[in-house]
């Protein structure tokens, strides 16, 4: 049996699979992004998905791989294997630790080689080439810029309303929609504005959907936005392509703003295929909670050939 976690800032997503990867249970509890939420907080969570699976049978669990949010580098991942091997049924258990980009791309991939860009609230892309090695682009924080994704469109678009509103760029009508949203009278409104919208990501990545309304009706501003994020989304492909050899030509999208059929999308996949015609480009085949057990079970197997 092997157990697959997948762990982020809003919920974790525990899965139990058997030793054909059948799906037997599924679980979800709070969050466990460790820098989130507190390290406490985290595990007691995790321990509950745990739990709850393990009740579900009567076998031995053999291997556990979670992918939780925050998980920064090796002291990291050492740190959280050692605090769930504490689990008294997993103390014999293979269990490994990385940061949810690695199950989110064996999942979105189904165990293939390839890329996987997620694209939603945040964005990074994650490659894999066929001699094991590994590239991330992005997803450092929010405060880096998130480019390409939804509060990547969201803050573009809060520049582009202040460029608009004293004359640097021209209005158009989403501008003043966006004007009228903010209910911005003068001066003082905007700096208002940007004082509350400044640390609040969920907000400005809330602003995405008039980005895209607007951008498919022609208006000059939002295309422009469009074009700038989804310039920023090539460039991380490309730093994955350049940094690896990936014969498997597949891109994964992941995100729900990844997986709209907006013009976004459309500028996104016209953008990758002038750079290269072979990716094929397809929406995440399987979740990240399964790409942990599909990990789990990877994970186990040099064991069972070494016995």
């Amino acid at each position: 049996m092997y157990l697959g976690i997948d762990g982020g800032g809003t919920k974790t997503k525990t899965m139990l699979v058997d030793n054909d990867l059948n799906i037997l249970h599924i679980v979800e509890t709070g969050p466990s992004s460790i820098r989130t939420v507190p390290i406490e907080e985290s595990l007691t969570n995790i321990f509950k998905g745990i739990d709850d699976c393990i009740n579900q049978t009567r076998e031995r669990i053999t291997s556990v791989f979670a992918g939780l949010g925050d998980i920064a580098g090796e002291e990291d991942s050492h740190h959280m294997v050692e605090q769930l091997k504490k689990h008294p049924k997993l103390n014999d258990a293979i269990v490994n630790v990385k940061n949810d980009v690695y199950n989110a791309h064996t999942g979105a991939l189904d165990g293939r080689h390839g890329i996987a860009v997620i694209l939603g609230t945040g964005s990074v892309a994650f490659g894999k080439d066929e001699d094991g090695n590994t590239h991330r682009a992005g997803g450092y924080s929010f405060k880096e810029g998130d480019f390409g994704s939804a509060y990547g469109l969201g803050s573009l678009a809060l520049q582009t309303l202040g460029k608009a509103y004293d004359n640097r760029i021209d209005s158009s009508p989403f501008t003043n929609n966006l004007l009228k949203h903010f209910n911005i009278d003068s001066f003082l409104d905007m700096v208002k504005m940007y004082d509350e919208y400044y640390t609040r990501r969920t907000d400005v990545a809330k602003l995405a959907p008039i980005v895209t309304e607007f951008a498919a009706q022609g208006d000059i501003n939002a295309l422009s936005i469009i074009d700038k994020a989804t310039d920023e989304v090539l460039l991380m492909i490309k730093a994955i392509d350049r940094s690896l050899s990936i014969t498997n030509k597949e891109i994964a999208i992941i995100g729900s703003l990844g997986q709209s059929k907006t013009i976004y999308t459309k500028r996104l996949y016209e953008k990758i295929h002038d750079y290269d015609s072979r990716y094929i480009i397809f929406n995440a085949i399987k979740d990240p909670a399964y790409g942990s057990a599909l990990l789990a079970k990877q994970y186990a197997e040099p064991m069972k050939e070494a016995e």
